[in-house]
């Protein structure tokens, strides 16, 4: 057996198997076109093309709602930091003179 003939066997075996467990990991609300299990046996029944085709038709498109980014607020801009801030300020000044009387 020829050196490309077991360079092509394995890129087969190793693309069937990626995208066999890409089908079958994925969100089935998500995957387009057939069902989830569908992909999964056409993947395994058609290597190559099977693979293939869900590449390109039947995997999510990853367009679902994304997590908003919360605006970073520095300390001495946040009015609740700073409230907070203030009364621990006056509690522990308050501590201080009953301790002393």
């Amino acid at each position: 057996m020829s050196r490309v003939a077991v360079f092509t066997i394995a890129f087969l075996v190793i693309f069937t198997v990626f995208t066999t467990v890409f089908a079958a990991s994925a969100n089935k609300a998500e995957v387009r076109l057939l069902p989830k299990w569908a992909w999964v046996l056409l993947c395994i029944a058609v290597p190559f093309f099977g693979g293939l085709l869900y590449l390109m038709v039947g995997r999510p498109l990853g367009r679902g709602p994304r997590p908003q980014k919360r605006k970073t607020v520095a300390p001495d801009d946040d009015p609740s930091f700073l409230r907070d801030l203030d009364k621990k300020l006056r509690k522990e000044e308050d501590d201080k003179k009953d301790e002393s009387n």
